[in-house]
C-alpha cells in the first residue's frame, strides 16, 4: 500500500518510508530497498488495511453493498473475532449509521500530492481533505483497538499527519490540522468511533521540511555506504514482533528470506491528471511559509 509514492532513483519518498527510517534502517532497508513482503500477513495488518479501503470506497460512492463486498478480502479461515469479515461489516454499518451527516465538506478524496523540498519529491495520498468551520483540514482514518487521548496524542508530531498537513498548505494554501477518525476494533469499547481535531502550526509544518531533508540525508547516506545500523530498540513497536526480526536475528540466508517472504515487483510512478483523486505534478515548497 503506497508503494507508488516511494522510488529511490528519483529521489522520491513517503511519509511511511521515512517512519520506517526513523524507526530502524535496517527495517527500511528490507521492505524500501530490498522490496520484501510478508507471505502471511497478520490478522490485524489485513484487517486494517481492508476497512480502510472499504471507507474510501464508502466516501467515493456512497454505495453500502459495493463497500461491504470488499470485506470479502478478509481470508474466511481468520479465528480471530476481533478480526473477521463478519466483524468488519458489523462496525461499519454501526460507522454509516453514525455519520450519516458528516459535518465536512470534502473537497478532495484520496488526494494524491508530489511536492518538491530541495532536490527530492515527497509524496503520499490523503484519505480526504475538507472544510469545517470555514478552514482546511486533512482527514486520516485509523483503526485501533482502543481510543482515548493518550492513543490521539501520539499523532502530534508524526510523520504522517505532519507531511500530509505541509503538502495540504502546498496544494491548497492553507491548513489548520488534521481531522484524526478514529475507529476501535474492540469487543466492547467505550466508544466504537471518535474524531479528534490535531492541529498544526505553520512552524510545525515548516519544520516538516527540515525533518524531511535530514531524514532522507541519512537514507541517502545508507545507500551509498550500503550500511544499515539495527536499532534494537524498535524490534518490538507497540509489543509486536517486527516481520524482519528473523532476519536479524537468525542472519540473512537466502533460504530464510525464501521461505517467509516475496519480493515486489517494482511498480511504475506516473503523473496523472490533474483533478481530485490523481497525482499533482511537484510542487516546489522551497521559500514557502
Amino acid at each position: 500500500m503506497g508503494r507508488e509514492n516511494v522510488d529511490l532513483k528519483k529521489k522520491m519518498y513517503s511519509s511511511s518510508s521515512i517512519s520506517d527510517m526513523m524507526g530502524c534502517p535496517r527495517l527500511f532497508y528490507y521492505n524500501w530497498v530490498r522490496n520484501l513482503e510478508e507471505k502471511e500477513e497478520s490478522p490485524p495488518l489485513v484487517f486494517g488495511s481492508v476497512f480502510h479501503e472499504v471507507l474510501k470506497c464508502w466516501y467515493k460512492t456512497g454505495d453500502m453493498e459495493k463497500s461491504l463486498e470488499l470485506f470479502k478480502k478478509i481470508p474466511s479461515n481468520i479465528m480471530d473475532d476481533f478480526h473477521t469479515r463478519e466483524f468488519g461489516e458489523a462496525i461499519f454499518k454501526k460507522y454509516v449509521a453514525k455519520y450519516e451527516v458528516e459535518p465536512y465538506k470534502v473537497l478532495y478524496l484520496e488526494k494524491q500530492f508530489i511536492v518538491g523540498i530541495g532536490d527530492r519529491l515527497y509524496a503520499g495520498t490523503v484519505d480526504e481533505i475538507a472544510e469545517w468551520n470555514g478552514m482546511i483540514y486533512i482527514v486520516d482514518h485509523k483503526t485501533t483497538k482502543s481510543l482515548g487521548l493518550s492513543f490521539f496524542e501520539g499523532f502530534r508530531p508524526n510523520p504522517q499527519i505532519d507531511g500530509y498537513c505541509f503538502a495540504c498548505r502546498e496544494v491548497c494554501g492553507s491548513c489548520a490540522g488534521a481531522i484524526i477518525n478514529g475507529v476501535s476494533k474492540a469487543k466492547n469499547p467505550k466508544d466504537r468511533f471518535q474524531r479528534y481535531p490535531s492541529s498544526r502550526t505553520d512552524k510545525e509544518m515548516d519544520n516538516w521540511r527540515v525533518v524531511f531533508t535530514d531524514w532522507t540525508d541519512f537514507i541517502e547516506a545508507c545507500i551509498a555506504t550500503e550500511k544499515w545500523p539495527m536499532n534494537t530498540g524498535h524490534c518490538y513497536k507497540w509489543f509486536k514482533k517486527c516481520k524482519y526480526w528473523d532476519l536479524c536475528v537468525y542472519g540473512d540466508d537466502q533460504r530464510l528470506v525464501d521461505a517467509k517472504f516475496n519480493v515486489r515487483k517494482e511498480e511504475e510512478n506516473e503523473d496523472k491528471g490533474e483533478g481530485s483523486g490523481n497525482t499533482e505534478r511537484p510542487v516546489n515548497a522551497e521559500g514557502s511559509k
